[in-house]
């Protein structure tokens, strides 16, 4: 009896876990759920909002802000102007600590043909006969340029920063604290910045999941519309198009759109800005090109160069030894390439310690939106022979599109594992600016700008040196003048 009774105390003793065990139970734990509701989905992008302060929440200790700032001259500017330009980049990314996260997004913005046109096309009506001449030629050049399709697409470029906070009220200090200190360095650069709305942010969120715009469904404020029909922001935001996972490497909604979320994979030795501003500047394509960048705790990074450093001059100690006991010298059979690697991580340390240098984390996210399945696939083609021409591997987000768009949109995510690290330099190398385009509404039409194809309307009352855009608009006039009389030669008008 008392033997059975021992027995059965020790069989009910708990076993030790093992280290597989423990290894599944965390996996477990740290699984996320899938989404099963279009609802669902809308809840991956945000847990919470103020619309006081345009701040959002993304989980328990996570808030985002975002920027908008306009374009300037980058591509076309001479070398002295763009490094200026590329070392004030440097000195922004290095006023950031490792809580934060900087994501700079620049987004093609669907807009409608009509709506975008009322802006730029001249009226013709209470005209005399030689200005409504002038007018109707100038309208036919704008339509030209726009074209004919039910939507144009229009630049936007942003910068979200994420950070690490208790509560809401400390996350708006701190980035207050980051809008002064950007605007300042944008002004800098000659560059303006405005803190994006809660509702703007939403609605391109909108957008992305539905084959219609949001004004087309007759709604202008997606909070207001959701407390007027007692609805949440999720519910309103959903498409109600089906949104079909099943596929590897691309979402569907219905069968009218078509998205694919692309990541670099592979950089070479030496990179240029060009690969950026060819991408962000594709023509006829709906494309969000996202650099997700995070700097990394200095000490820890001095930590382990020095703990590579160590183990690389271990490797060449022992080479040492072995080539003493053979009865040669090492510095014949030299490893040239573990002599590199070591000069390297040396000056890389000098640099960290001197504050010349930070290690960010970084990865280059690119999201397609077409209306079939072929134009995807071909857009997804010249954006891989892109990178091909400048040495960059670039490859579907397989199984993982859901949670690239996640961190394409500018909420502020960052859980994609395909991160590289990188120094400032060369994390700086993709500078988010390309051209300025002057879009005055109301204004004169003087052709298409040759980097970014897009229309250039100036008013040139609103710069700070009209004059020169004065001798342009002479210039455009003569060109229409010689296209309408074709007796006249291009060097009289020239010489006009």
């Amino acid at each position: 009896m008392i033997l059975s009774k021992m027995k059965k105390q020790k069989n009910t003793k708990p076993k030790k876990e093992g280290f597989l065990s423990k290894l599944l139970k965390k996996h477990k734990q740290n699984k996320i759920a899938k989404p099963h509701t279009t609802s669902q989905i809308m809840r991956m992008f945000f847990k919470d909002f103020n619309e006081n302060n345009s701040i959002i929440q993304l989980d328990e200790n996570h808030y985002s802000v975002c920027f908008e700032y306009q374009d300037i001259s980058f591509a076309k500017a001479n070398y002295e102007s763009q490094e200026s330009i590329f070392l004030k980049w440097v000195e922004y990314l290095h006023s950031f600590n490792y809580n934060d996260h900087i994501q700079v997004m620049c987004a093609a913005t669907p807009v409608k043909t009509q709506d975008y046109k009322k802006n730029y096309i001249y009226l013709c009506e209470r005209k005399n006969a030689n200005e409504s001449r002038i007018a109707k030629e100038f309208n036919n050049l704008i339509e030209t340029c726009i074209g004919n399709k039910d939507e144009v697409l229009c630049e936007t470029r942003q910068i979200t920063i994420t950070t690490k906070a208790e509560s809401m009220k400390e996350a708006q200090d701190i980035f207050f604290q980051y809008q002064l200190r950007t605007e300042e360095k944008f002004k800098e650069l000659k560059s303006k910045i405005r803190r994006v709305t809660i509702q703007e942010r939403l609605e391109l969120l909108y957008n992305m999941f539905h084959t219609t715009l949001l004004k087309d469904d007759g709604i202008s404020n997606i909070v207001e519309y959701s407390k007027n029909n007692n609805l949440s922001v999720y519910d309103v935001i959903a498409p109600k198009d089906d949104v079909s996972l099943k596929e590897k490497n691309y979402i569907s909604i219905g069968d009218k759109k078509f998205i694919r979320v692309l990541y670099v994979s592979k950089l070479p030795k030496s990179i240029t800005p060009r690969f950026y501003n060819r991408i962000t500047t594709l023509e006829n394509s709906n494309i969000i090109t996202t650099l997700n960048i995070t700097p990394t705790d200095p000490a820890k990074v001095i930590r382990k160069v020095n703990k590579k450093i160590s183990g690389m001059k271990t490797e060449r100690l022992e080479k040492i030894k072995k080539a003493n006991k053979n009865n040669y010298s090492y510095e014949a059979v030299k490893d040239e390439k573990l002599e590199d690697s070591i000069r390297d991580a040396q000056a890389l340390r000098d640099a960290l310690q001197k504050k010349k240098q930070k290690l960010f984390t970084n990865n280059i996210l690119i999201c397609i939106q077409a209306d079939n399945l072929e134009e995807l696939d071909k857009t997804t083609k010249i954006i891989k022979s892109i990178g091909n021409e400048h040495l960059i591997s670039i490859y579907n987000l397989d199984w993982q599109q859901l949670e690239g768009i996640q961190n394409c949109l500018s909420f502020g995510w960052n859980n994609l594992q395909m991160q590289r690290s990188l120094t400032s330099e060369s994390t700086a190398t993709n500078v988010p600016f390309n051209t300025k385009d002057i879009m005055h509404e109301n204004s004169i039409y003087y052709g298409v700008n040759l980097v970014s194809k897009n229309p250039v309307f100036c008013d040139r009352k609103k710069l700070l040196n009209g004059n020169r855009m004065c001798s342009c608009y002479i210039w455009c006039r003569k060109i229409l003048l010689y296209k309408n009389n074709h007796r006249a030669s291009f060097t009289s008008l020239s010489s006009r």
